[in-house]
């Protein structure tokens, strides 16, 4: 991969993405107005989750990171034809076994209340369920398309698919859901229909590309079980599946969690375990704040961490192939220190700025501003991890391309128990907000570990000016954040009125940017002057 093209396909990437996001904060706020906080988008944020965990193993997560350096070896020592037949091997095997899971789980999904009373809430998670499961293989294919696109150095359309889940969501609350009915309970139901048809756009964006791509190999039919190249994807992806099916779980045992210690509005207050009585910890809607607020914090995640992994996986994948580590440990210690120098701040102005941004964007109608608050405190906890959320990425994706699926499963499995320590401990003091900060911790702490055992393995030089980015970046950071809380306290309490709370989030947003960069600048950021050089200056040479 020629120099500084990752970050300039990072940059194609973050661009598309900012415009899923932007289309993704327009859907919440709808969905924070129509909605609120309350028992159906608690339950909706449950039964989106269950599909999502199965997209995580099958498909962007696992089976992309076992895929990848399969096939990138493939390109480079086997051809183009051997290439797109393990595609179509692995896309066959994919569709009959998720096609699988969906039957078994919608037999599930009907039977269970037929079978046992449960709860209303719980009711609601299992019929929406029951729609919204087929959207898991759809995602799963795409996924598996747009790793495809990745290695052939195509980056654009799978950045751009999310817009059409996006853009379906919208529709269904602006068009659908006042046809289903009046009521939440109703209105819920749109956006699980939404959710499939975007599943169903996504996979038709990423197949149409990939079929003008493809250079006259089609992808076909192939149910070839005994493939080698099937075998060692299953090999790779064995452990990665293991590991983030913990993680994964970890991840839905929070919503659990935030719903099932959460006393119901009207209900008993308290529960009883092992003959004593406790005081529930969470009130009604902590699974809703946790979900306004990991959306928050996603949109600086897939802007820098998530772009940029996706970008330097198939130059890394390609470096290890051809035993190139010396440009595997340039590239690597470089992506590192870029995404140190733009999560940083961005981990400090959620912090500062959460709170605005919130009730900017969320508090009207069913959104009250006792729920601003709460989803404020979330964002809080969420920030202080933002540096180690994006890390986290770059560094599994290293270690994948080595193919090593194994270490990252490890240290993520041991993570799991970390976790959920912390989460039964903290929600008792910080109500969701400790179920926030216990991801954060555990998202740090095993960022940590992975870059000691990284570096020790591969024997990386030259990752000393790591620590004199994260110093300088951080002084940054905070001259920034100091700045931005003095703008923020000369500005008045908005009462309600639209125009003050958007100056309480645009007037401290640009002078909290322009301070950091200027800050960085007198610092001598080394990672300031590379993407001036890299960013601004072609632009430049565009322009003239």
């Amino acid at each position: 991969m020629p120099k500084h093209s990752f970050i300039r396909s990072a940059s194609t990437i973050s661009l598309c993405t900012l415009l899923s996001r932007v289309l993704g904060l327009a859907r919440d706020v709808l969905c924070a107005s129509v909605f609120g906080t309350g028992m159906v988008w608690d339950a909706f944020a449950v039964a989106f989750r269950i599909p999502n965990l199965f997209r995580r193993l099958f498909g962007e997560g696992a089976l992309t990171a076992a895929f990848v350096p399969v096939f990138t070896e493939y390109m480079e020592k086997r051809g183009a034809r051997e290439s797109w037949i393990l595609v179509s091997v692995i896309a066959t095997v994919l569709t009959v076994f998720l096609g699988l899971v969906v039957i078994v789980g919608e037999v599930v999904f009907y039977t269970v209340p037929r079978l046992t009373p449960i709860s209303e809430k719980w009711q609601l998670v299992l019929e929406l369920l029951a729609i919204m499961f087929p959207y898991m293989p759809l995602i799963c294919l795409a996924a598996l398309a747009s790793a495809v696109l990745n290695c052939l150095r195509h980056f654009l359309m799978p950045a751009l698919s999310p817009v059409a889940l996006n853009v379906c969501w919208i529709m269904g609350i602006l068009v659908l859901s006042p046809a289903l009915g009046d009521t939440q309970n109703e209105k819920i139901f749109a956006v699980a229909l939404a959710v499939v048809v975007g599943g169903i756009l996504q996979l038709g964006m990423q197949l149409l590309v990939l079929k003008n791509r493809s250079t006259g190999h089609n992808i076909s039919p192939v149910l070839e079980l005994s493939h080698p190249g099937l075998r060692q994807v299953i090999r790779l992806i064995g452990p990665v599946v293991f590991g983030l099916a913990v993680v994964q779980v970890n991840v839905l045992a929070d919503s659990l969690i935030a719903v099932g210690l959460a006393a119901s509005p009207g209900g008993a207050g308290s529960f009883t375990l092992l003959g004593n009585t406790y005081e529930y910890p969470l009130r009604s809607g902590a699974a809703s704040v946790l979900y306004y607020g990991d959306r928050i914090i996603e949109f600086p995640l897939a802007l820098v961490g998530i772009a940029m992994a996706t970008a330097m996986f198939p130059a890394l994948s390609t470096y290890a192939v051809r035993e190139d580590w010396e440009e595997f440990s340039a590239t690597l210690h470089k992506v590192l220190r870029i995404v140190i120098f733009t999560s940083i701040p961005a981990s400090f102005g959620l912090m500062v700025l959460g709170g605005p941004l919130v009730e900017l964007f969320f508090e009207r109608n069913a959104f009250t501003h006792e729920s601003a608050l709460r989803t404020a405190s979330v964002i809080l906890f969420y920030a202080t991890g933002i540096w180690a959320y994006c890390s986290l990425h770059i560094l599994i994706r290293a270690f994948y391309s080595l193919q090593d699926t194994s270490t990252p499963v490890k240290v993520g499995a041991s993570m799991v128990v970390l976790n959920l320590t912390l989460n039964l401990t903290l929600i008792w003091f910080l109500k969701e907000g400790g179920l926030a900060l216990a991801t954060a911790i555990s998202a740090m702490v095993q960022t940590s570990i992975l870059f000691i055992i990284l570096k020790k393995r591969l024997h990386l030089k030259g990752f000393g000016g790591i620590s004199a980015t994260v110093i300088k970046t951080v002084t940054a950071s905070a001259v920034m954040a100091f700045v931005c809380i003095i703008t923020l306290n000369l500005l008045p309490e908005h009462h309600g009125s639209l125009a003050l709370k958007t100056a309480r989030l645009f007037v401290p947003l640009p002078i909290a940017v322009i301070t950091f960069l200027i800050a960085a600048r007198m610092l001598r950021s080394e990672e300031f002057q590379y993407l001036y050089d890299t960013l601004v200056k072609k632009v430049k040479a565009k322009e003239d």
